[in-house]
């Protein structure tokens, strides 16, 4: 058999395979009722398991930029990704995928005007791949953040006066905020990394305005704080969570809009901060790069 003729016979393969809309359009539907099954299962998991919870704020701490939900499903498939891309933009980057990868797949918003004018949101589902699944060797550029730098960059965006009490807090707490003198008083004897801890936790507060004392308030405190050490490289491990019961009771999307409040908090302060630890000579940020 000639080329030519061997040519025509694989294009008449091709041309026989009819698109079938309506399967393509079925298994799209699957996939995302699975994504947002997904979602609402692990919002109620990371509030009965504590160290499921610590799992997916280290994956949103990463994919800072990502949705509550998003996060959630990255944490359900592959929660030790670290930069994710489609397999056109790995491609694009001219890096090699490897056969067969895992892929992780989120949901996306995409805009939409009705058939009355009025604009509307929709969901699609897109398949993204882990550099693991790559044959790149690259890691993400990250910033020598120091304590000193840290610290500076939280008292900058701090939005009441801060004082050191020599003989301690009266609460016995590093660092405590009174509302009532409009001040956060830190302990002049404690530890730096304590000190940062504290400071970062009493400024997400104001914030949030959360900073009466109640069990959810001090979760969506305690979550927003541990984000802000994660992504600067702070330690996280005598960060202490009590999950409420509060919490515990509600619906999935409720669940999914407290952790949100958390991950508005973190990106703000977050973006406050680089402001002030930038360097003149920094070609790239920390951040990663998504589609």
């Amino acid at each position: 058999m000639s080329f030519n003729e061997i040519l025509r016979s694989a294009v008449n393969n091709v041309q026989n395979q009819e698109f079938d809309k309506e399967q393509y359009a079925k298994e799209k539907q699957e996939k995302r009722e699975w994504a947002f099954k997904t979602q609402d299962e692990m919002a109620e998991k990371v509030t009965q398991d504590t160290e499921l919870l610590k799992t997916y704020l280290d994956v949103q701490s990463v994919f800072d930029s990502k949705s509550v939900g998003n996060a959630l499903l990255i944490t359900a498939q592959n929660p030790k990704a670290t930069q994710l891309r489609d397999a056109k933009g790995w491609i694009d980057s001219k890096v090699h995928i490897k056969r067969h990868p895992d892929k992780i797949t989120i949901l996306e918003p995409r805009e939409y005007t009705k058939e009355d004018g009025t604009e509307a949101t929709s969901f699609d589902t897109i398949d993204l791949i882990d550099i693991s699944q790559t044959q790149s060797r690259g890691r993400i550029n990250t910033l020598p953040y120091t304590q000193e730098s840290i610290l500076k960059g939280i008292l900058t965006i701090t939005p009441v006066e801060v004082k050191t009490i020599e003989n301690g807090i009266s609460n016995g707490k590093t660092v405590s905020l009174n509302v009532e003198k409009r001040i956060i008083e830190v302990d002049d004897n404690a530890d730096t990394k304590d000190i940062i801890k504290g400071l970062i936790n009493e400024v997400a507060s104001i914030h949030m305005g959360t900073f009466e004392n109640t069990q959810l308030n001090n979760f969506e405190n305690t979550c927003a704080t541990y984000l802000i050490c994660k992504k600067y490289g702070i330690a996280t491990q005598n960060i202490e969570f009590y999950i409420p019961q509060e919490l515990k009771e509600m619906s999935p999307q409720d669940i999914k809009a407290e952790l949100g409040k958390s991950l508005k908090c973190f990106q703000d302060m977050k973006d406050e901060i680089d402001k002030t630890i930038e360097t003149p000579n920094k070609s790239r940020s920390n951040r990663e790069y998504e589609r």
